[in-house]
């Protein structure tokens, strides 16, 4: 853990859709720590038709989901919007004030892991 989902717009290249993971699991790592072993990330294209942004269809989209095992510091969580902001523009051109960033926290009883056992009782 973390997790990040990233929705995208149809139309952006392999290359960008490589960028965006890579520099996204980089942005999670530097930001919040995370270690790069525990970082998944999942693209998902979004078919022509199925996103309307401020009513209009057409319209570009990309955004970061990040899922994550609470305990991150305000500060953290600043700077991990900040960093998929960035990444977001530089690898699609489409303007930072246009990229989504939503950062979820899941309570440590939450969240399994390998064999069965919450985060809680392996004390992360």
């Amino acid at each position: 853990m973390p997790y990040i989902t990233i929705s995208a717009s149809a139309g952006y290249s392999t290359e960008q859709k490589k960028q965006l993971m890579e520099r996204a699991s980089d942005a999670v790592v530097e930001s919040i720590g995370a270690p790069l072993p525990s970082v998944r990330v999942m693209l998902h294209e979004l078919a022509d038709g199925h996103y309307l942004n401020a009513g209009k269809f057409g319209t570009q989209a990309v955004m970061f989901q990040v899922e994550f095992i609470e305990g991150r510091t305000e500060q953290q969580k600043d700077a991990l919007i900040a960093a998929l902001s960035r990444v977001g523009f530089e690898t699609t051109g489409l303007p930072e004030s246009e990229v989504r960033v939503r950062l979820i926290d899941f309570p440590k009883t939450n969240m399994g892991m390998a064999g069965g056992v919450s985060a809680q009782a392996l004390a992360r």
